[in-house]
């Protein structure tokens, strides 16, 4: 028998507070969901969110956008908890889906629907089922299926005459670059833009996540200096902004701003060498990660072993999301004993059997 769809009114009903109802986070306590509960300065977004799902219209589809760090997975994860009771709800990171398929494989499995044989007969289940549900499909990451499926993904506009779609992502040129390619009309479809955090907005965000953290004692300075560097043209990450706030916290125990510089410095090193590392040979990389290892413990004279070394670089490159070769240690070996011909400014370079070292 097929599921009565939830009527506008009966989901009104389940929004208990409009967007300047909200409270304040001051009295949150320290865990996820309150935070998701009262997301802070998106509310007159999800309240957009909301009014699009309840809306009459036949065929809905949501991409939400903004850069990086603005909190659109935030958003919509505490959308969820709102929709659960009232919708079936399937959250998919797209990144997990090596093509169009394996999707569709994930919205079953979340739907407990067996795989069946055949690509249409897949489809034609999962459409059948969506008919019979009240159903929201997220999808993050969501230009990813364009990237490893392309003409396929197109399909998504398809299933929203079933179901509800929203997709979370960066922009939408992808959308239009492919449309074009395939010669595929994009039927109309609504674009919630996510605005840049503000900085001010920024460091009372580091203060709430400060307070969870139960760190009742810090700098102002050092939050203002920290959301200052992070902040760009287009705004900032606040994820990348707290996640520097966990690595100075675990080093220090307390947020000052000679951390803050510190952490940013090196931040920023990390991040001109990622471009630059992967275009240079093995040797090249051992000489420059491994100084960069040993300058980042301040010390004027180090002696290291090589066994010390090949940690210390294994350990950046991780950091960094280098990838390593394999047989990495073996291939080290060989290129330990040559003197560097392309890296003479700036240091001197002593290999001597299995140590090295350094003068700055």
């Amino acid at each position: 028998m097929k599921k009565k769809r939830q009527s506008p009114q009966d989901d009104l009903k389940s929004i208990k507070k409009l967007p300047n109802a909200y409270d304040d986070l001051e009295n949150t306590q320290s865990n996820v969901t309150d935070l998701i509960k009262k997301m802070k300065f998106r509310e007159l977004e999800e309240y957009e969110i909301q009014q699009f799902i309840i809306s009459p219209d036949e065929q809905k589809f949501l991409m939400i956008t903004g850069q990086p760090g603005c909190g659109k997975t935030m958003l919509l994860t505490k959308c969820l908890k709102l929709w659960k009771n009232n919708y079936t709800t399937i959250y998919i990171n797209a990144m997990q889906c090596k093509n169009y398929t394996e999707f569709l494989n994930i919205c079953k499995k979340q739907m407990n629907l067996k795989n069946s044989l055949g690509k249409q007969q897949h489809r034609n289940i999962f459409i059948d089922k969506l008919k019979d549900l009240n159903a929201i499909i997220i999808i993050d990451e969501f230009d990813n299926l364009f990237k490893v499926s392309e003409k396929e993904a197109f399909d998504l506009f398809s299933l929203s005459k079933y179901a509800i779609i929203i997709g979370i992502s960066n922009d939408i040129e992808f959308l239009q670059t492919q449309s074009v390619r395939y010669k595929f009309q994009l039927p109309q479809f609504k674009n919630l833009i996510l605005k840049p955090y503000t900085i001010q907005q920024l460091q009372e965000l580091v203060k709430d996540n400060l307070k969870q953290m139960e760190i009742l004692k810090y700098d102002e300075n050092a939050i203002k200096l920290l959301t200052t560097k992070a902040y760009n043209d287009k705004g900032g990450d606040m994820r990348n902004i707290i996640d520097n706030v966990k690595r100075i916290l675990r080093e220090k125990d307390e947020m000052t701003t000679d951390a803050v510089n510190q952490e940013i410095g090196m931040s920023v090193i990390d991040n001109k060498m990622k471009s630059v590392v992967t275009t240079l040979t093995l040797h090249q990389q051992l000489i420059l990660l491994g100084i960069t290892a040993l300058l980042k413990k301040e010390s004027i004279q180090l002696e290291i072993d090589l066994q010390d070394l090949i940690r210390k670089v294994n350990e950046i490159k991780y950091k960094l999301s280098l990838p390593l070769r394999n047989q990495f240690i073996e291939r080290l070996q060989p290129t330990y004993y040559q003197r560097s011909e392309t890296i003479k400014n700036g240091f001197q370079n002593h290999c001597k059997k299995d140590t090295m070292q350094v003068h700055s």
